[in-house]
Parts: structure tokens; C-alpha cells; sequence
């Protein structure tokens, strides 16, 4: 087995911990999409986490996205994490609709 270490990104405490974390915009339990790309992923959101430039390119919240199971990319991965401005919400006929379409 190889071993996996040196493929795990460093993980480090910021020098400054923000006294004040930005609101989020999305909560546990929202159902989201990738607005962005053609047929976009979509899902609901599972968690969120704060990251400020340690193993993340941008500082800000991010999004654990649980992708519905007629998701495009479902079949490769059951969950991908979202910036902010990447997503939007979906409300119920929006998800009807693309549940029927990503069949």
C-alpha cells in the first residue's frame, strides 16, 4: 500500500484568528446548485467550514454539498464542497425540475 502522507495538504492554525466570522448565507439542509457550469451539481448543503489560506486557495466559507443522487457528477462523488459564489438556492419547483431532468 503506498503510503498516502505526502499527499494530504498541510493543515495550520492563521497567525489572526478573525474576531468576527462573515454570516453565512446558506444553512444545514438547504438545497443549493452550481450556478456557473452547464449542468451544474446540485444538493444540499451538509456543513460548513471557514478557511483562511492554510490547505485553501481562498479565505472565506465553504459549503459541504451532499449531491442529490440524479446529480450529474453523483456517480463519482456523493459530496463536494462549494464556494459561496459559486451556488445559489433552489426552491421547490426549481429542484423538481431538475430532478426530472438529471434522471
Amino acid at each position: 500500500m503506498r503510503d498516502i502522507l505526502p499527499q494530504i495538504p498541510p493543515v495550520a492554525m492563521p497567525e489572526v484568528i478573525p474576531s468576527e466570522l462573515p454570516q453565512q448565507k446558506y444553512h444545514l439542509g438547504e438545497w443549493v446548485r452550481w450556478f456557473q457550469v452547464l449542468n451544474g451539481d446540485f444538493g444540499r448543503v451538509i456543513g460548513v467550514i471557514y478557511t483562511q489560506q492554510a490547505s485553501c486557495i481562498a479565505t472565506g466559507l465553504h459549503y459541504l454539498i451532499l449531491l442529490d443522487e440524479r446529480s450529474p457528477s453523483r456517480d463519482t462523488c456523493s459530496c463536494d464542497f462549494a464556494f459561496e459564489e459559486d451556488i445559489e438556492p433552489l426552491d421547490k419547483s426549481s429542484l423538481e425540475r431538475f430532478q426530472g431532468n438529471h434522471v
